[in-house]
């Protein structure tokens, strides 16, 4: 049975054949037993000096490294090279020696080391027959034993290892059907895999129903995972002695870390991350979804491992947001409740695989639109109206105007935030419809007593006589309004700077819109109708005012299209019975 070494595509015999032993490793972990597998094979053969490969050739001042130096035949074996007398030995043993050191060494090509072609089998198989055990090894160590003292027959042991078999004689273990990594398509010698949560300190909030019926119904904690895996891949060779499907040991651990979490696979949401994780409380309750995934991979090409680490947080709800609320209420001296409300919503990163599906900004954006800012009354109006108490009778919940005093929104589209900021109070419902704010204003003059002032020379100070009449009674009403922009305003074609460029009719009819249908008194007559005649003494049913001696000044009103101010202003002059 010769050991055939191939190198450079040359085959050589070592004879006498070693004896080969093999080790099986088989690499477990309790988690995850039988992962992988490697081999160690040991060559333990004898250095003959007058017999067998390398052989000492007589007369040929030494030995050859070449084919022809190497016998291919049975016929060694049992030659004797009668030639090597006792003055030879010892450099026979020396230059056999430095051939099989040279013959076990690892070629290096480009700076990285290659292993060495292992063939075993029988003689009378054929040299050329594809029987017997052929693997590429690593040489570890080679050792020559002392105790043929350089002269005598002595023996040498070589180290290989290996992770699979080329061919068998059985084909039982060819093409790495031996090694239980073949279950996944990579092989690897260590996998390890952690994970850790832990609360993240916020917390999603669950409303239930809409509306004015839309209170507080859950509040649920927030979880940060993490999770990290590691695998060592291991050298793997095909026919030729080149990296199987030219995948490097650290690749073939980074093969079985993607295709154990489905990532690159077709494989989506989440990598089987909550499946896998033993979170037992959280994988029965489907509530939670993961989200904010962060990945990050380490990888060592001298050690051959590659390492992928990920964290993502896991929420509840609706939407992957996680919104904070702050409310205060202040009742001032006056009895007015003013309500302020503070949010931000924190949008998650949802992701399929490596792509998002949304990132962090559009899930916000999306649930500030689609729940928040829904118009008038916004989602922020119930939120107050939720606090609002009237203290004097707590059982009561006061009224609080539907449009906000003010409000302000902040963006952030790296962070992925939208902050808002909602201001209520209770001031009376609007009258005029369309109106953001409003100040309608009642003045009454009363009569006065009539006098007569006369100066008089020579006297500190003039007469006065009481002339035994009174004043008229006057009414003035004040209405002063800003209206709201109403829908999308068509200006018609305009420029890069914002300016009108329509042709003159078309420029006209939009200036006609701006400056006079939308005026108030236009296009809220019947509001601004029903103020007048609410205000006018003739109407006033706290007294009766004489048929025909009520008179009113020139009405005045003054309309700024731009800033949307409008102001309106009348006085009454009346004799009451």
């Amino acid at each position: 049975m010769p050991v055939i070494i191939t190198k450079n595509n040359v085959d050589y015999y070592l004879v006498p054949a070693p004896l080969v032993s093999f080790n099986k490793q088989v690499y477990n972990n309790i988690g995850r037993p039988g992962f992988g597998t490697d081999f160690s094979v040991s060559l333990q053969g004898t250095l003959v000096q007058t017999h067998g490969n390398p052989y000492f050739a007589a007369g040929s001042g030494g030995v050859y490294n070449s084919s022809t130096a190497w016998t291919t035949t049975p016929d060694v074996e049992a030659a004797e090279i009668t030639d090597v007398s006792g003055v030879d030995r010892l450099n026979a043993t020396i230059k056999k020696q430095e051939l099989i050191r040279n013959l076990f060494s690892n070629p290096v090509i480009s700076g990285v080391a290659k292993p060495v072609k292992i063939t075993i089998k029988g003689w009378d198989a054929g040299i050329n027959a594809g029987s017997g055990i052929v693997f590429y090894g690593f040489v570890d160590d080679v050792a020559f034993d002392s105790e043929g003292r350089w002269a005598n027959p002595g023996g040498y042991t070589i180290n290989l290892r290996n992770t699979t078999f080329l061919s068998s004689a059985n084909g039982l273990f060819s093409n790495g059907n031996e090694n239980l990594s073949t279950s996944s398509g990579y092989f690897i010698s260590n996998v390890t895999e952690t994970f850790d949560i832990q609360e993240d300190g916020r917390t999603t909030l669950v409303f239930a129903s809409s509306g004015s019926g839309r209170k507080i119904q859950q509040i649920n904690k927030t979880y940060t995972i993490n999770r990290s895996i590691t695998a060592v891949g291991s050298p793997v060779y095909d026919t030729n002695g080149s990296y199987l499907n030219n995948l490097a040991p650290w690749q073939q651990a980074s093969g079985f870390i993607y295709s154990y979490l489905g990532v690159g696979s077709g494989v989506t949401s989440g990598f089987n991350t909550i499946k896998n994780s033993g979170l037992i409380a959280l994988q029965q309750n489907q509530s939670y979804k993961p989200a904010n995934f962060v990945y990050q991979e380490s990888i060592d090409r001298e050690a051959g491992t590659y390492s992928l680490t990920e964290t993502y947080t896991l929420y509840s709800g609706g939407f992957p947001v996680i919104e904070n609320i702050n409310i205060s209420q202040d009742v001032a001296d006056n009895g007015v409740n003013t309500v302020n409300i503070q949010g931000t919503i924190q949008g998650l990163n949802t992701v399929d695989g490596f792509s998002y599906v949304n990132n962090a900004y559009l899930n916000a954006d999306s649930y500030f639109t689609g729940v928040i800012d829904t118009g008038i009354p916004c989602t922020a109006y119930y939120y107050a109206r939720g606090v609002l108490r009237d203290y004097n009778n707590p059982s009561n919940i006061p009224w609080l105007h539907p449009r906000p005093l003010s409000q302000s929104i902040a963006r952030d589209f790296n962070a992925g935030t939208i902050s808002y900021t909602y201001n209520f109070d209770d001031r009376p419902a609007n009258l005029v419809p369309g109106a953001i704010t409003e100040s309608i204003q009642i003045n009454d003059t009363y009569p006065g007593e009539l006098f007569s002032v006369t100066p008089v020379i020579g006297r500190s100070q003039p007469v006065l006589q009481y002339l035994n009449s009174r004043s008229e009674y006057k009414r003035s009403l004040s209405i002063s309004l800003t209206m709201a922009q109403t829908g999308n305003p068509s200006f018609g074609s305009t420029n890069a700077n914002g300016e009108i460029v329509s042709d003159s009719a078309t420029r006209r009819g939009i200036l006609q819109r701006m400056f006079l249908t939308e005026k108030p008194s236009i296009s809220q007559t019947s509001a601004l109708n029903d103020i007048f005649q609410a205000a006018n003494p003739v109407n006033d049913p706290n007294f009766t005012v004489a048929s025909g001696k009520c008179f009113h000044s020139a009405p005045t009103e003054n309309w700024d299209a731009r800033t949307r101010n409008y102001s309106y202003n009348i006085e009454w002059t009346y004799e009451r019975r």
